[in-house]
């Protein structure tokens, strides 16, 4: 959850040493290099449209075949596919047990859509 801030955890102490209390305030605290880490943040990646977006529900879709992953599913799965329509943005995750199974996942999708 990392550390207290700096300025916060002065004061405090600065209150408590006032009241008697043993407190060293004349070295600064060094530096923890896991919280500077943590609070460090990417630039997002502009939500920029390129091209023509489909005209119709379901003219136009996204595959991605993802896998293998290291961590099996509760059902042993280790791959999955992910179809997303561009008209709707409406995405479908199937998971699978090898990149082996994607062209039949995929052609069971086409076929009941």
């Amino acid at each position: 959850l990392g550390h207290a801030n700096y300025k916060a955890t002065f004061a405090v102490a600065s209150r408590v040493k006032a009241s008697g209390s043993a407190v060293d305030l004349t070295t600064v605290p060094p530096k923890c290099d896991s919280c500077i880490l943590g609070k460090q943040t990417r630039t997002p990646v502009p939500k920029v449209r390129e091209g023509i977006r489909s005209s119709e529900r379901g003219g136009t879709f996204f595959v991605d075949a993802a896998g293998t992953q290291c961590t099996r599913s509760a059902s042993g799965n280790v791959c999955a596919l992910d179809i997303v329509d561009d008209y709707s943005s409406y995405g479908w995750t199937f998971p699978l047990p090898s990149k082996g199974h994607c062209a039949p996942a995929l052609r069971a999708f086409l076929i009941a859509r």
